[in-house]
């Protein structure tokens, strides 16, 4: 089973590739002061909705990576419906290949993507990196709500609970990596019931429309564990925030 063809379908009806509501990101963008002169780096973009939404809002020219080629085919056939095309530059990598000058960008976001090492801390201080003094840094990450279940862990992929903070060490985490915290917000359970509905739900009704594809029996053997995770355990211990950050050296959002 291809796990980025898995990932595109489960989240086909999704705004975001992440439970935080949309309304909650809109009160975001409105912090920042972007316009049509800067530039805005998104990793690991999804199908890009952050990025169309700012194009819209602002007119920023922005460079979205995406290894994920049918996320990619997505992205791209949204920015030419939309017309947004001429100020999205996708880029077909790994995050971890891509490269960019310091100080490149006044705005640097990741959603929820992997490929940064080190956890919240290490994706705010390579975020802080590539921003300018006075630019923003936007994380979106998990974290624990409370001590996670080994049998969770073991669903999550063996990893253990000290690759995620609580909501309050991610925001010191930006602290830490001399950014300072700006606005914070974090998936309610309505939220997250929502996300992960969605999300199996599409992959059985793939399975309906699709029954000769030979990945169908992995994706729903893959997305009703995971649901049995959620419900068992996810539901009450895996929480995402998504956090604003500003690099001291310039003005800051009002």
């Amino acid at each position: 089973m291809n796990t980025d063809k898995f990932s595109a379908i489960a989240h086909r009806d999704h705004d975001y590739c992440n439970p935080v509501a949309a309304a909650k990101i809109e009160r975001i963008l409105d912090l920042m002061p972007l316009d049509a002169h800067s530039r805005v780096l998104d990793l690991g973009c999804g199908r890009a909705e952050l990025a169309l939404r700012i194009v819209e809002r602002f007119g920023s020219t922005i460079v979205a990576v995406e290894r994920s080629p049918f996320m990619l085919d997505a992205a791209r056939e949204r920015a030419e419906w939309t017309g947004a095309l001429a100020k999205l530059h996708l880029d077909d990598r790994d995050i971890r290949a891509f490269r960019a000058d310091p100080e490149t960008f006044h705005l640097s976001v990741m959603l929820g993507a992997g490929g940064i090492d080190g956890g919240m801390a290490g994706i705010c201080r390579t975020l802080k990196g590539w921003t300018k003094p006075g630019g923003y840094v936007l994380v979106g990450e998990g974290y624990w709500k409370q001590k996670p279940a080994g049998d969770y862990l073991a669903v999550l992929g063996g990893g253990d609970a000290g690759q995620l903070h609580d909501h309050r060490g991610n925001v010191q985490a930006g602290i830490d990596a001399g950014l300072v915290p700006l606005h914070a917000v974090v998936a309610s359970d309505d939220e997250w019931d929502e996300y992960e509905w969605k999300y199996a739900r599409a992959i059985e009704r793939y399975a309906g429309e699709q029954p000769d594809d030979p990945d169908v029996p992995a994706m729903l053997e893959r997305v009703r564990r995971w649901r049995d995770a959620y419900l068992r355990w996810g539901r009450d211990t895996l929480g995402f925030g998504v956090y604003l950050f500003w690099r001291p050296g310039g003005r800051v959002a009002s």
